[in-house]
């Protein structure tokens, strides 16, 4: 089984939102089963890696035609590791209360797996958010990745805690209640909640994958 962790961060160092899909993933190993110790059940993709071209709307994906920007970029690099994977953890600080966007051209650029036979249909999807301050739009990231999802077929869940302390998504702030400031490393309800979101994504694609 696998778990891909998609960091939607342009940031390639220092990335809070990097370190809390981390916490997610180490959550995700130790629910999966794994065949053998040498099995990897996590896998985590920087955005910031790839080539990632705006889509430019020409629809040849809508006639099932290849798309002509994956001959130019990665994007079918990335095609290929989703179709792998069991379970999908979408990680994006929030930037004027929305995603990315080079994590926006990636979701407009998987509509062709959407046309081809729904090839993300059935794969269990979580969610984490960070932002700068407080109240800085992480709501409103969640819920454009979780319609995303839900657009791609794919299976949404939340984090599953306390129903009066703890919240359905993973995500945080770098500014605290008092409007100090702080390390990801030192918010622990985003860290424990960011973990909450690997370990149910982990426990329904294991229920799925053994019915």
């Amino acid at each position: 089984m696998l778990v891909v962790g998609i960091c939607g961060s342009p940031k390639k160092e220092r990335s809070s939102t990097r370190f809390l899909l981390q916490q997610a993933l180490e959550s995700a190993a130790e629910i999966l089963p794994t065949e053998d110790s040498e099995s990897d059940t996590t896998l985590l993709l920087d955005v910031s890696e790839y080539e990632i071209r705006p889509c430019t709307g020409c629809d040849a994906c809508v006639r099932r035609d290849p798309c002509p920007e994956s001959d130019e970029d990665d994007m079918r690099k990335i095609e290929e590791v989703l179709r792998k994977a069991d379970g999908i953890i979408i990680a994006a600080p929030s930037y004027f209360t929305s995603v990315p966007g080079i994590l926006k051209n990636l979701i407009d650029r998987s509509r062709p797996m959407k046309m081809q036979d729904q090839e993300l249909k059935d794969k269990v999807f979580g969610a984490i958010t960070y932002a700068g301050l407080r109240l800085g739009g992480q709501e409103p990231v969640i819920d454009l990745l979780n319609r995303y999802a839900l657009t791609q077929g794919m299976i949404v869940v939340g984090a599953v805690g306390d129903p009066v302390t703890d919240g359905f998504f993973g995500g945080g702030s770098l500014q605290t209640d008092d409007g100090q400031w702080r390390s990801p490393k030192k918010d622990e309800m985003a860290i424990a909640s960011s973990r909450r979101v690997g370990k149910r994504v982990a426990e329904i694609a294991s229920s799925l994958k053994s019915e």
